[in-house]
């Protein structure tokens, strides 16, 4: 079969959905040689990252179809209603498409694609109304366009079927891997093991991180004296007042984005991950804590039980109160700690990457 795969956020992006397109596709090519696939990046500027990332794809079985591109100008022609890019493909026979963004409304080809979250629609103002309802926009075409749909979790197959009106048949949920990250990393000179909580994420309203830092100002002086809050991740957006709040909440590290080698060591050596978060499709960095044996402190809602299983506690993330006692109950009842601890690294280990691009594969192959 002729299978072409999109892997222009693999190429351009380093977290989310770049990670999930990067991780997907190179298992796919590890796991099948039969095929032939066409890999097509789309990007204007080429740096040598992105250069060493497309190398990474090269194999017999492989071509690499690249365009110059700028990506809002792509936005607006996967837009439109004609495939003037289809024989950038060759003669594949179904595209993959990692993201909505690189569903083509007018390729004549049949699609699969995945669909990550349905934030844009549930939480329209974080992202503004005008991008939320042009995404939104993009997304029903996208629907009604492609021939299967993979969801990240139970939860958005729901979300899809509620909100779109999708046939369930159409859709099949794909739950991702777990990231295994490189050795090697360090942690920051004032960080000590097992003496953080920590989180990891965009910084963005819906992550929560408002109602996070809230409850650890409810912790004992004690605590928050023993226990720093270290937060990761790169700011998004409407963030003004959570950046406030990091600055000046006493206890509280923001190192911003983190290389993979470092970011392993600081999933590794947490004594709790925290991720009180509102939505979200899957809740990836939960497996990306777990797989080191820590405890994860989550939301009761949206996919995040999904994602959890049984490795950690559940709250309602809008009672800052009942956050602060879950913190509270991991630091000092060390047997639950331990308990949750080891179930947390065998809940990890039930996902993996081959298991997802052998079951994205066979979507694939099924809409020819």
């Amino acid at each position: 079969m002729k299978i072409a795969i999109d892997i222009t956020r693999a190429i351009i992006e380093n977290a989310g959905i770049g990670r999930y397109a990067r991780e997907i596709a190179q298992n796919i090519l590890e796991i099948d040689s039969a095929d032939q696939f066409t890999l097509l990046a789309t990007h204007f500027n080429s740096n040598d990252e992105k250069v060493k990332r497309l190398k990474q794809f090269i194999k017999p079985n492989v071509k690499i179809s690249r365009i110059k591109l700028p990506g809002s100008f792509k936005e607006l022609a996967w837009g439109w209603p004609w495939g003037w890019y289809e024989k950038s493909l060759g003669q594949s026979e179904v595209l993959f498409a990692p993201s909505f963004f690189e569903v083509s409304l007018g390729f004549s080809l049949p699609q699969v694609v995945t669909i990550h979250d349905m934030a844009t629609f549930l939480y329209p103002l974080q992202r503004g109304k005008k991008v939320s309802r042009r995404h939104n926009i993009r997304v029903r075409k996208v629907c009604q366009k492609v021939k299967k749909i993979i969801a990240m979790s139970e939860s958005t197959k729901k979300d899809l079927i509620r909100l779109l009106k999708v046939k369930p048949d159409k859709i099949q949920v794909i739950y991702p891997g777990k990231t295994e990250f490189p050795a090697g990393g360090r942690l920051p000179k004032d960080i000590i093991s097992q003496k953080y909580i920590l989180f990891v994420g965009t910084l963005e309203p819906r992550k929560n991180l408002k109602n996070l830092l809230e409850a650890y100002k409810l912790l004992s002086d004690d605590i928050r004296t023993e226990y720093s809050l270290v937060i990761v991740g790169a700011k998004g957006w409407n963030t003004a007042e959570e950046i406030k709040d990091i600055k000046e909440t006493q206890g509280v590290k923001w190192l911003g984005y983190v290389s993979d080698k470092d970011l392993g060591e600081l999933y590794k050596n947490a004594y709790i991950f925290a991720y009180p978060s509102l939505y979200e499709g899957f809740g990836l960095p939960i497996l990306e804590a777990q797989q080191f044996g820590v405890p994860v402190l989550t939301s009761n809602v949206s996919s995040l039980p999904e994602a959890v299983g049984d490795g950690g506690l559940q709250v309602d993330p809008l009672d800052t109160n009942l956050i602060a006692k879950g913190l509270e109950q991991l630091i000092e009842d060390k047997n639950l700690h331990q308990e949750l601890a080891q179930k947390a690294k065998a809940h990890a280990e039930k996902f993996t990457w081959v298991k997802a691009a052998r079951e994205t594969l066979e979507v694939i192959r099924s809409v020819k």
